[in-house]
């Protein structure tokens, strides 16, 4: 810790200097005027144009200890849904899904069990009515349904997916002759589309303000403490207690969340080592996947940023030597027990950089939530960033919208015509994005492809001869695998070996592997606005598996899949779509010779 604070401390002295926490506070429940007056620069990056986004802070968890009544409607709202209720299924995107993911993980499942249904994918919510029912049958459906609350989450209550969602279950319920008024709950903003009235409905923020963002609401609205009341109701004021008492810190020499803060600051603005790679202790390991889109969507715009990665199988021969190393390794220890300390031992020993934090316990992990927000807007007070929009997320949303209204009735969304592609028996690499955002002509994809031995027919030479031209330039250093939809069954195995024999350990190269559209409110934000350092690959299925009862439109997810990759090809980014004849698992044999054969012409070992 003293290296830490040795090469963070002049940007801590700052913050500590400008009244950084003070600012952070003050500008609570104010509205625009009255925010640039006290705090003008605060105003411009803790403000969405207009409007306040700074309701998270401090000075809220204040406000609610201070209204008791607020925490003991939460408990009172849970409590109600134990007694009826034997399933929840949350339909939230980003902040408003993950939050219900990282309770569900952490702290279990006891007589209500939760969904999180991040995605468009058919196939999940096929996966979902098969789990509470055991079945696909009607009775059984119709039966466990009658005991299943759907929970409608949307601070705009315009969001796609969410409204897409609750239309589903409408109709669902509808068909099966079920009163959806019983089983539906609606939690937004006053205002919004969805306040209509006819649903039971909760505001998002205790104090019904509307100035918080999706990715600020952990740990003090409904979005988190709603599920954490189901399942933990006992636990929920301890964490609120731990929570502030692990933020409100008086000496900043003691604030660890603000250290952090200007550690990743000097890291990255100063020394370009702007890859945070997280370890996590078991009992917290949802804690970086919540975080991603935190860090992420705040921090990357005008090519700034600070990226997570995490879930790497990582050991010291696939990191880069100290010399070129660009990450940043950071880790929590809980309970005393350290975290990795194999590796972290190696990565001490010879002078990595390295930051880590020890909680008492899981009931920390409000205090690690609200620290993480305080460190976020900490680095952003100092790099000049506008924290709380994600302007890049409104480019896929426009993506996706033009698709969709490119189809008439009864039509299937389909890869643009025009855009080439290599075939290998049921997959397709379509190339042309990358030609279209400048990233690379074709005859130089044709030239590599030949200089390998192969011709332009062959999908792996095509990868291959992708990965090394952009490997001659300086905007490849990390790549994203990103499955739209459901990971089918033995998918996740094949792209998490693609991720670690080609990425991981063959190019040294941290990546990431996640699901669209769930990784559209989660990280998107910083791959087409921040750092230009990706390769994007996204897969896609023409065929998706539907629900037996009532079929979702599957048109939505691969309009999304299609809208996301000419966003970023409108923003000059390096992206490339692997698309399905038919089902991702179909198509599974298929893939796994692709990734084989296109490290075996990279010279790279097959794990």
């Amino acid at each position: 810790m003293e290296n830490t604070d040795k090469l963070a401390g002049s940007f801590l002295a700052r913050l500590k200097e400008e009244k950084f926490e003070g600012q952070l506070r003050s500008l609570f429940a104010k509205p625009k005027v009255e925010a640039e007056a006290l705090s003008p620069y605060m105003t411009k990056i803790g403000f969405d144009r207009e409007e306040n986004r700074l309701g998270w802070t401090v000075a809220n968890l204040e406000w609610i200890f201070k209204n008791p009544d607020k925490i003991a409607r939460v408990l009172k709202d849970a409590q109600f849904i134990r007694d009826n209720f034997k399933f929840v299924i949350f339909c939230g995107m980003g902040g408003s899904g993950l939050s219900v993911q990282v309770v569900k993980d952490t702290f279990g499942e006891k007589k209500v069990k939760l969904y999180s249904l991040r995605t468009t994918d058919p196939q999940m919510i096929k996966e979902i009515l098969k789990d509470i029912a055991g079945s696909e049958d009607n009775p059984a459906l119709k039966a466990a349904l009658e005991k299943t609350l759907v929970l409608a989450i949307s601070k705009s209550g315009t969001t796609q997916e969410t409204v897409s969602h609750k239309k589903y279950f409408e109709d669902l319920f509808n068909k099966l002759s079920l009163d959806i008024k019983k089983n539906m709950w609606v939690i937004t903003d006053k205002g919004t589309p969805m306040d209509t009235g006819v649903y039971e409905q909760r505001d998002i923020q205790l104090n019904c303000r509307g100035d918080i963002g999706g990715r600020f609401t952990a740990p003090t609205t409904n979005v988190f403490l709603l599920p954490l009341a189901i399942t933990v109701p006992e636990k929920l004021e301890v964490i609120l207690k731990n929570t502030l008492e692990m933020n409100n810190v008086n000496n900043i020499e003691q604030d660890v969340f603000l250290k952090l803060g200007a550690y990743l600051y000097f890291m990255a603005a100063k020394l370009g080592k702007d890859k945070l790679t997280m370890f996590m202790p078991e009992e917290l390991k949802d804690i970086p996947l919540w975080a991603e889109q935190l860090f992420e969507e705040s921090l990357g715009k005008d090519g700034k940023g600070v990226t997570l990665f995490y879930g790497e199988e990582l050991s010291p021969e696939e990191l880069k030597p100290q010399d070129k190393n660009d990450r940043v390794f950071f880790r929590i220890n809980i309970g005393g027990r350290v975290t990795n300390p194999d590796l972290w031992d190696f990565l001490t020993t010879n002078y990595y950089p390295v930051f880590e934090i020890n909680v008492k316990d899981i009931y920390s992990i409000g205090g690690i939530m609200l620290g993480f927000q305080r460190s976020v807007a900490a680095i952003a007070y100092l790099w000049d960033v506008c924290f709380v929009n994600q302007p890049a997320v409104e480019g896929y949303k426009k993506g996706t919208r033009e698709v969709m209204s490119g189809i008439k009735i009864g039509e299937e969304v389909k890869v643009p015509a025009a855009w080439k592609f290599a075939s290998l028996n049921t997959l397709k690499l379509y190339y042309s994005p990358l030609i279209e955002a400048g990233i690379m002509k074709e005859v130089d994809i044709e030239t590599e492809v030949k200089r390998l031995g192969f011709n332009l027919g062959n999908v792996p030479a095509v990868g291959a001869a992708i990965i090394n031209i952009l490997r001659s330039g300086d905007n490849f250093q990390a790549a994203e695998l990103i499955s739209y939809g459901r990971m089918a069954k033995g998918i996740d195995e094949i792209l998490s070996g693609a991720r670690h024999n080609i990425f991981t350990s063959g190019l040294k190269m941290p990546s990431k592997l996640g699901e669209g559209p769930d990784k559209n409110h989660s990280f998107h934000q910083n791959i087409e606005a921040g750092k230009n350092m990706w390769l994007s690959v996204y897969f896609m299925a023409n065929k998706i598996e539907q629900p037996k009862v009532l079929e979702f439109d599957s048109n939505l997810l691969k309009a999304q899949a299609i809208g996301t990759v000419k966003s970023l090809v409108n923003n000059k980014r390096a992206v490339i779509l692997v698309a399905f004849d038919g089902t991702a698992q179909g198509s599974g044999p298929d893939l796994k010779e692709f990734f084989n054969k296109t490290a075996q012409i990279l010279n790279l070992k097959i794990k």
